[in-house]
């Protein structure tokens, strides 16, 4: 997908959001994490080396773990000191914006032959925060409703949310193992692409149905498979079934794009202008913070490689499911949907006009 494209599709969104308001909001929820996000999930580890995810672990790991808890506390923090949010729900709003969905990033890399470690570090670190993201925002939404807060309320709320991931993983790393008996070569494609879709949306749909986590199944899931069939000579996935994922994520991501677009009711933003400006400067600030400042740690992360982590900071579905599923037991929790929705809008719009040449710029 190229990037006029995701401008294009996010703008008619737009347009139609306007001539109907109010219509695509909850659907855009329920699409994005039962019919959309495992095709996407599940096609972007696929493409992932596991050798070569352990060359940039540190990076993948700051950015992933203590990257989203910085951005998430910082976007809390900015909004409730600055723009008057109260604290339960500014915590909601870090929670649900601390994810990236660098697909206009992406778009790029497979353009321009960015090395494939820097690919790897990016892609890595939006399909794990956006796992991580779920599992917070899980973790935020127990702490804020409950009718007393304790440390013992927090630490459960914590103890939940790990439980959930590492449950997450393991149940992915069993289906993509058993998913791969199918994957022989003498099995034919009418066998394998139904198999493989079954696996990945088989894994999400069981863990989600114990409130564990999904998007870590899956990414296990399809993790465990590919390095099956790298080092197994025995398994072999034909390029047919690799062909029908890459055009369901496709249609995936075209459908959220348009979607996203559609969900946001412009008319409603102008009265929250200030929250959304405070909400902005502290996305952007997050992002440049763990850019320049938190990569320190991540050798061998050289300077124009920090600032394709800092375009790649661009927010999206998400985020945007995640605000549109805010309970109504979290105060203004219209604040939460519109500023997310400004983010969303104004980074997606922002990658997809400028970063082609930004990154072409750059020596990498």
């Amino acid at each position: 997908m190229k990037l006029w494209h995701i401008g294009a599709l996010v703008a008619l969104g737009l347009l139609i959001g306007e001539l109907e308001p109010g219509r695509f909001g909850r659907l855009f929820a329920f699409a994005t994490f039962y019919v959309f996000l495992p095709a996407i999930i599940f096609e972007a580890a696929w493409q992932l080396d596991l050798r070569v995810m352990r060359r940039g672990w540190r990076a993948i790991v700051l950015l992933a773990v203590p990257g989203v808890a910085i951005t998430a506390a910082l976007i809390a923090l900015t909004t409730h000191f600055a723009a008057g949010v109260p604290l339960g729900t500014a915590l909601v709003l870090g929670a649900v914006l601390s994810a990236t969905d660098p697909v206009a990033v992406t778009a790029i890399f497979r353009r321009l032959h960015v090395p494939e470690l820097l690919s790897t570090i990016v892609e890595s670190e939006s399909l794990l925060n956006d796992a991580i993201a779920v599992v917070l925002y899980r973790s935020v939404l127990a702490i804020v409703t409950a009718a007393v807060v304790t440390t013992t309320t927090i630490g459960t709320a914590a103890f939940q949310g790990l439980l959930g991931a590492l449950l997450g993983i393991l149940v992915g790393i069993c289906i993509g193992f058993t998913a791969s008996f199918a994957l022989r070569r003498h099995v034919p494609i009418s066998v394998q692409i139904p198999v493989t879709f079954a696996a990945a949306y088989g894994a999400y749909a069981f863990c989600d149905r114990f409130d564990w986590s999904g998007i870590f199944a899956t990414i296990a899931c399809a993790i465990t498979m590919r390095e099956l069939e790298r080092r197994n000579v025995t398994v072999e996935m034909t390029k047919g079934v690799e062909k029908a994922w890459g055009i369901a994520a496709n249609t995936s991501n075209a459908v959220l794009f348009f979607l996203i677009g559609a969900s946001v009711e412009i008319g409603h933003l102008w009265h929250l202008r200030a929250v959304l400006l405070w909400t902005l400067l502290a996305v952007v600030a997050a992002r440049v913070l763990l850019a320049y400042g938190l990569l320190q740690l991540a050798p061998p992360m050289v300077r124009s490689w920090m600032t394709v982590v800092r375009l790649a900071g661009v927010r999206g579905a998400v985020s945007l499911a995640l605000a549109l599923s805010v309970p109504a037991a979290v105060a203004n929790t219209e604040t939460v949907t519109e500023a997310t929705f400004a983010v969303v809008i104004v980074t997606i719009l922002l990658g997809s006009l400028t970063y082609g040449k930004r990154i072409a710029s750059l020596d990498l």
